[in-house]
Order: C-alpha cells, then sequence, then structure tokens
C-alpha cells in the first residue's frame, strides 16, 4: 500500500493544462466509517497518478488498484480531494457522510412469533437482508442510514403485514399502505444559492445565497480544476479562468455549505471563456438540453411493409404479437418533421438486436396468451438487427437523418440476460447463473433477494457477471454498437441485476474509445427500482451517467393523478432527489414507460390503483374516459419539463393514449385520427418542450421550493437574473395565491396560460382558475 497525505511534495504545475478526467468529475461521497474510492474510475491509468492530497483523519492509496480508502470523514459538509496525475492537479468535490444509526424496534403481535424480518426502502425490499433479533421480548435490529422518510413492511414468521405499533403510514400507489419511519433528525432549511451577473461581464459568475447564510464557504471549480471565489458587496464572485477562452465548451460548478448543511448545487455553461446565455448556442450533445421521447420500434410506426413477420402461432393474442412497427417507420416520422414539431431533441429506441423466435411465457389470467418477442428484450443475437425491424443501412439512415435534424440517438442495450436460443448460452451454459437456488427453489423473479442472480424467466439465463470471461464479452459486445454505428447513448436494461464491475468495464472502454475519436461522446442512462442510495450507486465517473428517477415519478402519479393526495410527499421525494443526484443531474424523468400503466388510464379513473393493471389490460378495453385525465397528465408534464433532469416522453402520452399494463401500455401509434382532446394535449406539449428548450434558467437554472400551502406545489428557478416560477394547483375555482419569492421577479414575466400576476419587490400574487398550472417566465 501506497500511503498519500496532504503534506506530500506536488510536481510542478505545467502551464498548458490538460483535464485527464474525462467530463465533470463525479463527487465523492464518503460513506459512516470507511469509504472506498475508485480513482481508476477518474483517470486513464491509475500508474499516472502522482499524489492525492485530501483533509482527513486517515486514507490509503493503492496504486496497482487505482484504489483509495479513506476512514472517517470529513469536519465540513462539503471538501475537495486534489489528485496530481501525469504532473496535473485535478480536483475532485467530496461530500460528507451524513448517516446516522438508527435501531428499529418492534413489539411481534404474539410471543409464540419465531421469526421477524423487514422488508423496505432501507433494504431494496429484501426481507433477508434486515433479521431482528429478539432481547427483552422486543425484536430489535441497527442501521445505518441517510437521513429521509422510510417504507417498511413487517415479515413474522413468513407472513407480511403493516407495523402494528407505528400509526405512521403512507400509500404504497398499488390500492394499500407501507408503514413509515423518520431517520436522522433535519436541522431547519439548507442554505440556497443562485447565479447573478457580475456587472455587465460574463466572465464571472457572481452568486448570491438565502436562508441560513452565517459561516458560509465556497468551493468553486472550472471542470475539474479548484477555483479561488472572492467576496464583494455581499455576494461570492468567481471568474473564469483566462484559459477557457480557447474552450469550445466547459463548465463552472459551486458547492457551498455553512458548517451544518450542504446547499444546493450551481452549474453554468461555459463557451469560450464567457457564461452561455442563449439556449439555441448549446449543442444537441448537451444533455442537459435533452428532451427525449421513448418509442417501442414494434409499435410505432410501420414504414417498410416487406419486413412484417408477427409469429404464426394461434397460442399469441394479437396485442402480445408482432405489429409491424420497425425502423424505417421512425426514420419517416423524423422526416415528415413529427418530432421537430413537437419539440424532441432524443430518440430512445427500444432493442433493435435479433430476438427470439415462436411463442414463449404464458398468461393465463382472465385470458390465455403466449408471446412473441416483439419488444426486443429476448436476444438470441447480440450483433444483429431483426429483420423484423430492419437492416443496417436503415438504421444507419435512421442516425444520420436524425442528426441532420439535430436529435441524438440513444439505444436500448439489453446486457442482463439472453434467450435460451441464444448460441452462445448453447455453447457456454456455465456462463450463466442456476436456474435453481441451494435449497431447491427456482430463481426466478427474485428482484431483491438474489437481485445479481435471478432469472426473469425460466427461458431467459441471467449470465454470471462474477466470470470476468462474460464481463469480457457482454461489454465487447455493447462496444459493438459503439464502434459501428455513430450512437449517441445507450438505456440500459435491468441496470441494478448487474454488478458494478461491469459497468465499470463497459465505461472504461466507452472512455477510451471516444477519447480516440473527434467530438464524440455517449450518454448512458441506467433503469433501477430501488431507494435513492441504490440507485446512486450505480452513478459516478467510473459508471453510469444517470438513471430513471421512477421515485420521483411515483411521487408525481401519486399528486397529479389523485384528487385527494396533497403535495407533501411530492415536496419531499424531489428534495431528496435534487440531494442524492444533484440540482443539475441527468435523470430520465418520465411521463410512463413499458413497464407501468399509463398515467392518464389512473388520471381519469378508467384503471384504479389498487387492481392489477395486467389482468385489468387482458379481460376488458381501457379508454379515455373524460376530460380529466388529459388535464392532468398535460400538469404531470408540465411539472416534468420545469425540474431538472431529462424529461422522457413514452410514445403516446403526448396525445394521451390509455392503457393498462403491459402489453396493453403498447398498443400501436396512431397519428392521423386524434380527437380534440389528444389534439389539445399535443400542443399544450409542444408548448411545454418549447418553453423548456428555450429557457436556460429550466435547463440550468437552481431550483428553490417556495413554502405555500397543502393545495398547492410552487417552485423557482432562476438563471443570471432570469427566473422561471412554476405553480401547481390541486384548489378548485377561480382564487389567488400570494408568494414571497428569494428573488424578485420582472413585472414583465409572461404567464404561459395567461394568469393575471401582481409584482412588488419579491412578493407576487397570481390569480388562478382553479386546478391546472402556471409558469411564469421573466
Amino acid at each position: 500500500m501506497v500511503a498519500s497525505s496532504c503534506k506530500e511534495v506536488k510536481p510542478e504545475v505545467k502551464a498548458d493544462r490538460k483535464d485527464y478526467i474525462s467530463g465533470l468529475a463525479t463527487p465523492v461521497r464518503l460513506n459512516f466509517d470507511t469509504t472506498r474510492v475508485l480513482l481508476a474510475d477518474y483517470f486513464p491509468d491509475a500508474n499516472g497518478i502522482d499524489s492525492v492530497s485530501f483533509k482527513v483523519a486517515k486514507f490509503t492509496f493503492d496504486r496497482t488498484k487505482g484504489e483509495l480508502m479513506v476512514l472517517g470523514n470529513i469536519k465540513s459538509p462539503v471538501g475537495n480531494m486534489q489528485v496530481y496525475y501525469k504532473g496535473m492537479a485535478h480536483d475532485i468535490p467530496v461530500f460528507a457522510s451524513e448517516k446516522v444509526k438508527e435501531q428499529i424496534a418492534y413489539k411481534a403481535t404474539s410471543s409464540s412469533v419465531k421469526e421477524v424480518e423487514m422488508s423496505g426502502s432501507m433494504n431494496g425490499w429484501n426481507r433477508k437482508a434486515t433479521p431482528l433479533k429478539l432481547e427483552n421480548g422486543t425484536w430489535v435490529t441497527d442501521l445505518v442510514l441517510n437521513p429521509g422518510l422510510y417504507q417498511y413492511r413487517i415479515w413474522e414468521d413468513g407472513k407480511e403485514m403493516l407495523d402494528g405499533n407505528n400509526p405512521e403510514k403512507i400509500d404504497n400507489g398499488m390500492g394499500g399502505f407501507n408503514s413509515t419511519f423518520q431517520a436522522g433528525v433535519v436541522s431547519g432549511e439548507a442554505p440556497f444559492i443562485y447565479t447573478e451577473l457580475a456587472g455587465k461581464s460574463l466572465n464571472s459568475v457572481a452568486i448570491s445565497a438565502s436562508g441560513n447564510t452565517q459561516n458560509m464557504e465556497y468551493l468553486a471549480y472550472y471542470n475539474n480544476e479548484l477555483l479561488t471565489p472572492f467576496r464583494t458587496g455581499g455576494q461570492v464572485v468567481v471568474e473564469i479562468p483566462e484559459r477557457a477562452k480557447s474552450d469550445k465548451a466547459g463548465h463552472i460548478r459551486v458547492y457551498a455549505h455553512n458548517g451544518q448543511q450542504r446547499s444546493n448545487d450551481i452549474l453554468v455553461p461555459v463557451a469560450k471563456g464567457e457564461v452561455v446565455m442563449n439556449p439555441q448556442s448549446l449543442d444537441r450533445k448537451d444533455m442537459h438540453a435533452s428532451v427525449m421521447y421513448f418509442m417501442m420500434v414494434d409499435r410505432f410506426m410501420d414504414g417498410d411493409a416487406s419486413n412484417n413477420r408477427p409469429t404464426n402461432d394461434p397460442t399469441i393474442l394479437s396485442k402480445a404479437n408482432n405489429m409491424g412497427g420497425d425502423i424505417s417507420g421512425i426514420t419517416q416520422k423524423i422526416k415528415d418533421g413529427y418530432f421537430k414539431n413537437l419539440g424532441v431533441n432524443t430518440l430512445w429506441i427500444s432493442p433493435i438486436s435479433r430476438n427470439a423466435e415462436g411463442a414463449w411465457g404464458l398468461w393465463n389470467k382472465g385470458a390465455i396468451s403466449k408471446f412473441s418477442a416483439y419488444h426486443g428484450y429476448w436476444p438470441t443475437a447480440l450483433k444483429e438487427i431483426d429483420d423484423r425491424y430492419g437492416n443496417e443501412a436503415q438504421f444507419r439512415e435512421l442516425i444520420d437523418v436524425a442528426h441532420k435534424n439535430r436529435m441524438n440517438v440513444v439505444l436500448d442495450y439489453v446486457a442482463h440476460h439472453v434467450h435460451q436460443n441464444h448460441p452462445l448460452y448453447k455453447a457456454k451454459p456455465e456462463w450463466t447463473t442456476p436456474l435453481y437456488l441451494p435449497d431447491g427453489t427456482m430463481n426466478t423473479e427474485k428482484w431483491d433477494e438474489h437481485r445479481l442472480t435471478t432469472w426473469f424467466d425460466t427461458f431467459l439465463p441471467t449470465w454470471n457477471f462474477a466470470n470476468q470471461e462474460v464481463v469480457s464479452a457482454l461489454t465487447d459486445t455493447a462496444m459493438y454498437w459503439v464502434e459501428n454505428y455513430d450512437l449517441d447513448g445507450f438505456r440500459h436494461d435491468a441496470t441494478k441485476h448487474i454488478p458494478e464491475e461491469f459497468w465499470r468495464t463497459l465505461t472504461r472502454k466507452v472512455k477510451a474509445y471516444n477519447a480516440s475519436q473527434a467530438d464524440r461522446s455517449l450518454y448512458q442512462v441506467g433503469e433501477t427500482y430501488g431507494n435513492p442510495e441504490l440507485i446512486s450507486s450505480y452513478i459516478s465517473s467510473g459508471l453510469l451517467d444517470a438513471q430513471f428517477d421512477f421515485n420521483l415519478y411515483d411521487a408525481a402519479v401519486d399528486a397529479f393523478a389523485k384528487d385527494q393526495t396533497n403535495f407533501k410527499n411530492l415536496d419531499r421525494v424531489l428534495k431528496e432527489s435534487l440531494h442524492y443526484y444533484g440540482g443539475h443531474n441527468l435523470m430520465g424523468n418520465i411521463t410512463g414507460n413499458q413497464d407501468r400503466a399509463r398515467f392518464i388510464s389512473y388520471a381519469d379513473g378508467s384503471l384504479q390503483f389498487s387492481e392489477d393493471p395486467k389482468f385489468a389490460g387482458w379481460t376488458r378495453y381501457i379508454e379515455n374516459r373524460s376530460d380529466t385525465g388529459f388535464k392532468k397528465l398535460e400538469i404531470l408534464s408540465a411539472f416534468l419539463m420545469t425540474t431538472p433532469g431529462i424529461p422522457c416522453i413514452y410514445y403516446g402520452d403526448e396525445i394521451g393514449m390509455p392503457g393498462a399494463n403491459d402489453p396493453d401500455n403498447r398498443r400501436m401509434m396512431h397519428f392521423n385520427d386524434w380527437n380534440n382532446n389528444q389534439k389539445k394535449l399535443f400542443d399544450a406539449e409542444r408548448r411545454l418542450i418549447e418553453l423548456r428548450r428555450n429557457n436556460l434558467s429550466l435547463i440550468y437554472g437552481d431550483l428553490k421550493i417556495i413554502p405555500s400551502d397543502d393545495k398547492h406545489f410552487v417552485y423557482l428557478r432562476t438563471y443570471f437574473g432570469r427566473s422561471t416560477l412554476v405553480v401547481i394547483s390541486k384548489q378548485e375555482g377561480a382564487h389567488e395565491i400570494s408568494l414571497e419569492l428569494p428573488v424578485a421577479m420582472q413585472a414583465s414575466a409572461v404567464s404561459f396560460n395567461g394568469s393575471k400576476s401582481v409584482f412588488q419587490d419579491k412578493k407576487v400574487t397570481i390569480s388562478l382558475n382553479g386546478v391546472g398550472y402556471e409558469i411564469l417566465t421573466d
């Protein structure tokens, strides 16, 4: 082991600075006691690391592994780690651990209970992960958790139930409730920082703060270089380095704290040494400015009838068979301006690799049907395009046409499993995990208890990623698509079911390839259902760029689809997401997806939260019931288009297509027979996307939730003196709402929906027409 400390002699700084970290270095988040930091995630070759300087109690550095072991915590909420690599200083933000020890105590319903377990958001809903011990008549367990609200269920001798000792509970979104507990204590509101122009100059960034700002300290960066901000006139000013004038693009980052709590973070795009003030100057590869559209290839548009080949098997009902959508159909919709008219600039398409033939699986509840592999998630070849979708030339044309229209193409990639007919599985069955567990039970759909080995079905073997040959082979297969097609990103299926080593290996290869190409970058977003700690554990400089924020989506569905729900939980979950992923994250924020019943069907009451959504989709025809669902879906979209992250529209949601769970939520898209409600919703979506893409306050702005009441959810986004105020209302009838803002808005602010507003200093009064939303932009 090679130890390093802040006293180590630093190599000479070179004038012609080169940044060896690809992209912005992800902040290091310290654990409760010991933290393993892989500097190999940040740098191309750990052997190039000269020294590490870090103000912490103790740390060791193993150069051969590129591994830093940090013992203990830092003294302030935010710190800095400086790493010299090949004679060049690189700075990485460090967040102090906020975790606390929490003891859970539970009184069983009977003294005869032999085993008590907990499943919840604190353990990935894996009851085997948190056994309780009986001590003096009480079942107890100790947990180390980040402060926050946790949901859970109790298991007594294998029987699931609410915690009868705890009256606190929350709607689980499935017709029932979960018990809850609060870990840690929230000590007041954290300070809030926001950007302002330093005079008329675009060569520096002025930072102002509100809230508890005593003892404030700031850490500012240009890309991965720590800067020295200075104070003047009540503001903190960060000067953009002179050398930034030669950079096509870069970023200023600012973190702050008051000694007790970390503030929100600031991210400012810089071009040629100046703050970017025109959203039109952002390149399509700037994913912060992205609005994504996800379509299932088979269900979007049939552009080439010659490749239509539904599975000829009577055991497959029509809704579970191929419907003819293909790659050419997507290209046609780009050419005819559909996506441009809507305003999206990133297209995510479902997997297109060759998939299984024949009928597989079985649904036998209310209807009996097997399934074709129309969806693309049952691969039998990982480097070939399924002829039912098209061919190589057609896929290259899609990418080329998209790029000419300033659109990105993100490809869905399946690495976790293959179909049993895949030749590699037949040749090397030992490369997969066993179908049966040691106790003889089948290891299928054990999503949490055996998340890294479980099979999704008996005909879908899971790769054994503990085998390095498997990691090498499967990452090479992913790289085939990077090296042979000009893709802009991957959506990675089943991320949490694959070990981190796979993602590290793939990202290392992606970075190496990108470095060898001119102006090449690749956005990687994962799919993980779990708590924010699990989700964020896959996001870093050495892993993925982001994941989809399903927790925020669930809270939004609860808040916007249900009339009786207030905004308390949405407020909590949004704050939690921003704290875990940052105020300028690249998380995917969805209107829906292929694994969820359509939002609009819940919102208009045609589908009940208490029923089985798959069963409903097979046993009755679900259609739009009223205007209500369209209005609620528009409100959901307004929320997604005005919060941090990448808004993502699931195909058909822009016109309010109904549907229960799959395959009912995967109906064929239709374009030419829209009714008035569908036309109005599409127009609203188009206007919301236009607003998003033309306002830097909505792309790079800082978000502040404004206290109001149970009937309103209000937040402000600010970017260099330009603000966007969002008010979402669940109050019936015409009414006014008065708000106190942290910054003043201009009286000339434009209303998105035509509401009247009166500004006086930092106060605003807005006239609302009832349930709905308003957006004011100055």
